[in-house]
């Protein structure tokens, strides 16, 4: 068996498992959609609204906590390493009491 037949079998059954789920979705959409209009569209669609629009709030609440986080962090990082510098600076200045 070549790396030429093996390569060529392995493409090939990628292809097959990306057709199959290719398949599975469409499937589930024409699913999705056949409910939305047999059941109650407008309903349908202002659930979908009431869950896009409480998803949009959250994750605006999650990026301002990420970004709270950094930004806290960052603050710390740079009061700890502010004052040795500092200490540092006035360590090495020669001091003169004329």
């Amino acid at each position: 068996m070549s790396a030429d037949t093996t390569t060529k079998g392995w493409r090939r059954w990628r292809e097959v498992v990306f057709a199959t789920c290719t398949v599975w979705l469409v499937l589930q959409n024409v699913v999705i959609l056949a409910l939305v209009a047999w059941g109650n569209p407008a309903s349908a669609l202002a659930a979908g609204a009431a869950v896009a629009r409480a998803a949009v709030t959250a994750s605006g609440q999650l990026i301002l906590l990420a970004l709270a986080a950094t930004l806290g962090l960052a603050l710390a990082a740079w009061l700890v390493h502010a004052p040795a510098e500092e200490s540092f600076e006035r360590a090495t200045e020669v001091g003169h009491d004329d």
